[in-house]
């Protein structure tokens, strides 16, 4: 059976397809307004504009996850808020800043966000967003959103301004970095967890990677960016099946085999995912988590893709697989000797307690992050340091369990806002 979320995409598209005279004409208006703004300066090089194309619609429907988002496909539409994209290109980068200025000339700036056009009363600018904005890469750029009235509707656009080096960086760093999919291993020594052998998780990462990238383009048509998710299962897989040093050599060629295999096996990301047994662990933790994830299985198109590539790199049955992966999670945040350890001065049901409070929180966080993010490699490791570092500070201040039971409600709060706020 199909995702729900495909039925959602198809129906937006289809929506999208019947609008698109209206796009392509305020297309032209909108076009053409700019041009007779700043036709006569020396500074504009040209104007380009276009209409988001059908696969750039569907990718970004799932990349920022409208299907979760929106109930209807004329709500996604219309929170697109690069529908209609329009350049405005100059030749030095002194002249982003003068063009930008020159803007408050041919619109009505108000007490409202969006400011009317005065040559063209159809088109809205809000002027009133914070210029220059910071991008991704580090590096300034003036955009602002924008709107185009048709038929007593709302038809968004984005315009920027960029200077010729702008626009030539930008270009590159779009087609190299942002719509690359091959494999780019992480580099920090610090966000990497656990234990390594001779570049294996390095390996399977860029294996699973390049198989994700192969088969979402032939079964949906487009790809993600699974660079971290890939980390993480070669993570997994290591702490799993390798830890314990034994017969690594055989599990090694066994992997290879199935690696290669699954190449030439078809996968079709776009098929729900049914677990064959009930999830069920005697550990909150991994009880909990589990049921959360299976939660997300077919509704997070991210965790979809995830556990699909888990549940068919392992042998196992999904079910046993899901309750493994969250002992290894559970695993990299939270060392167990150490914490066993924990609240020693305490009785000992006592220290239990004050234990899983703070496992209690821990997951809390994590799972209203609500993200695939939570599992990055680099995460976990901030979530371990962080919850290590409150865990040992809680230990060393608090002498009786009446103590920490008084400032226990301020102790969950702060533990909680450590975590939830790497993900906001």
């Amino acid at each position: 059976m199909k995702l729900s979320l495909f039925r959602f995409i198809d129906e937006t598209i289809e929506l999208y397809e019947r609008k698109m005279p209206g796009f392509q004409y305020a297309e032209g208006q909108i076009k053409n307004a700019f041009y007779t703004m700043f036709n006569e300066g020396e500074s504009v090089v040209s104007f380009r504009t276009r209409i988001k194309s059908i696969n750039s619609l569907k990718e970004k429907l799932i990349r920022n996850q409208f299907y979760l988002d929106y109930d209807k496909p004329e709500d996604a539409i219309e929170n697109l808020s690069d529908l209609i994209g329009i350049i405005m290109q100059c030749r030095f980068i002194r002249n982003e800043a003068e063009l930008y200025k020159q803007l408050f000339k041919y619109f009505e700036v108000s007490n409202d966000s969006y400011s009317p056009c005065l040559i063209d009363k159809n088109i809205y600018l809000n002027l009133r967003m914070p210029q220059p904005q910071i991008q991704r890469n580090g590096f300034t750029i003036f955009r602002i959103d924008g709107y185009y009235v048709f038929n007593e509707s709302r038809i968004n656009f984005e315009l920027q301004i960029k200077s010729l080096v702008h626009t030539f960086w930008s270009e590159i760093e779009h087609e190299v970095v942002y719509k690359n999919p091959d494999f780019v291993m992480y580099e920090s020594k610090r966000a990497q967890i656990g234990m390594d052998e001779q570049g294996f998780k390095v390996f399977v990462a860029r294996s699973v990677n390049d198989l994700v990238n192969r088969k979402m383009k032939e079964s949906v048509g487009f790809t993600t960016d699974f660079k971290k998710c890939s980390a993480t299962i070669a993570q997994y897989i290591y702490i799993h099946e390798f830890a314990n040093g034994e017969n690594n050599r055989e599990k090694m060629i066994m992997y290879l085999e199935m690696l290669s295999a699954l190449s030439e096996s078809p996968l079709d990301f776009s098929e729900q995912i049914n677990l064959n047994r009930d999830y069920h662990s005697d550990d909150p933790f991994i009880d909990r988590l589990g049921r959360y994830l299976m939660s997300q299985l077919n509704v997070n198109f991210q965790w979809h893709v995830f556990f699909t590539m888990l549940f068919i790199i392992q042998r196992e049955n999904d079910t046993e697989d899901l309750r493994n992966f969250c002992k290894v999670i559970k695993l990299l945040l939270v060392q167990p000797r150490w914490f066993a350890g924990c609240f020693a001065k305490f009785e000992p049901k006592q220290a239990e307690s004050v234990r899983s409070d703070l496992l209690e929180i821990l997951l809390d966080a994590l799972i209203d992050a609500n993200t695939i993010r939570i599992i990055y490699e680099d995460n976990l490791y901030r979530c371990m340091n962080i919850f290590r570092a409150f865990v040992d500070r809680i230990n060393d201040r608090y002498q009786t369990y009446d103590a920490y039971m008084n400032d226990r409600q301020q102790i969950r709060n702060d533990l909680y806002h450590q975590i939830a706020i790497l993900f906001h």
